[in-house]
């Protein structure tokens, strides 16, 4: 759908259409997952690529059944958050309800909504006891927070926060559900998971989007900052102690070597990508949001801006076309010259000029990066680009 359709359409009309396609795309977990089918105890849990011990020397150490089990238990860290998420967001959308029409469109949706989250939340309460493992429980403190998040997440809020919550998985369960190393029942987990989630994930798209030229300049800056506590916040559950404690290792110890790991920031990065580069969009990416997504992993040591231009002096070439060729599909070539990332089209980025293009990831948006000498420009703010290649 074109941008110009888009802003043609309301926020009911948009809801309708979500409402026509949870009729003809949903699912019931628990009869739609087969839980009696037994595990296959040499399959992993997640993809080894996405653990975040992978790549270390540490995870070279370890067996394939002590990889598989780590997969096991961070796989149970992942979807024990998730239920801790989803009652949040199930909060937040009743409580957001109480005040809206009930004959709208849009709270019919909402409705929808919240039951597909409900059905989620059984399908991973019901994975977690499959698998044979304890869910991670957040400690007190963390409930109390949990309790009273709902009162803070509301308009704007309530969508940057349902993004935060659910794109990052979503994108790494699509890079992740067709491995065929993964154990068939958490496939098919993801693939309804991530088949539903891209309804939700499309109306909190469009919650911003029309909610974007109203908000004040104040509120910009707000929620344009805010939104960056989802950084931190994802840092440490993806490297939460307990996972490498319940496998035997030293907790810290391994929480330090992943947070350390080039491999691990990468898949970070990857499934950051979309909903970064729609935060850019919107512009609510604000400076002091970037900086903590940065600082968390999320993004690569040199972002394009909304200014076309590097925000970190620092940039690693070769990372970025790394980064930008992997969404693609296509095969990363290095030169000798460990300074030089070449793809097709683009040579040493000292020594020539070109122009690669990177459908982001799920289509979103192309991004074309012009590596010109060192330098990268976003042609989205020059045409002048074009010319020539």
């Amino acid at each position: 759908m074109t941008a110009s359709v888009k802003a043609q359409t309301t926020r009911a009309e948009f809801a309708e259409r979500l409402l026509k396609g949870s009729v003809r795309k949903s699912y019931e977990p628990i009869v739609d997952i087969d839980w009696d089918a037994p595990l296959d105890p040499d399959k992993f849990y997640l993809p080894p690529k996405v653990v975040s011990l992978y790549g270390t020397e540490l995870w070279e150490s370890m067996s394939r059944a002590e990889q598989i089990e780590l997969s096991r238990q961070e796989l149970v860290n992942t979807l024990s958050a998730g239920i801790w998420f989803e009652n949040i967001l199930n909060q937040s959308l009743l409580r957001k309800m109480m005040h809206a029409d009930p004959t709208a469109a849009t709270t019919h949706y909402e409705l929808t909504e919240l039951g597909d989250e409900t059905r989620h939340m059984v399908m991973f309460g019901k994975a977690i006891a499959k698998v044979g493992a304890k869910p991670v429980r957040p400690r007190l403190y963390q409930r109390i927070i949990i309790n009273a998040l709902p009162f803070a997440f509301r308009g704007s809020v309530l969508w940057v926060a349902a993004l935060i919550g659910e794109e990052i998985f979503d994108s790494l369960q699509r890079q992740m559900m067709d491995d065929d190393e993964l154990q068939p029942m958490v496939q098919r987990l993801m693939r309804i998971h991530v088949t539903e989630e891209a309804r939700h994930i499309q109306f909190a798209r469009d919650g911003l989007r029309k909610r974007r030229p109203e908000m004040s300049r104040a509120k910009r800056i707000w929620v344009g900052n805010l939104n960056g506590l989802g950084g931190p916040f994802f840092h440490h559950l993806f490297t939460n102690a307990v996972q490498y404690r319940r496998v035997g290792l030293d907790g810290r110890a391994a929480r330090r070597i992943a947070r350390r790991s080039p491999h691990r920031r990468q898949v970070q990065i990857a499934g950051f990508a979309p909903l970064a580069s729609f935060l850019d969009e919107v512009g609510l990416m604000g400076p002091i949001a970037r900086r903590m997504w940065l600082r968390s992993g999320f993004l690569p040591s040199g972002t394009l801006g909304t200014t076309g231009r590097v925000e970190d002096t620092g940039l690693d070439l070769a990372e970025l076309a790394h980064i930008v060729v992997a969404q693609r599909g296509d095969t990363l070539r290095r030169d000798p010259d460990q300074d030089c990332a070449s793809v097709v089209g683009v040579g040493c980025a000292s020594h020539h000029s070109g122009v690669f293009e990177a459908p982001h990831l799920r289509g979103h948006r192309r991004l074309r990066a012009v590596v010109e000498r060192g330098q990268i420009r976003d042609s989205r703010f020059s045409s002048v680009l074009d010319r020539g290649q």
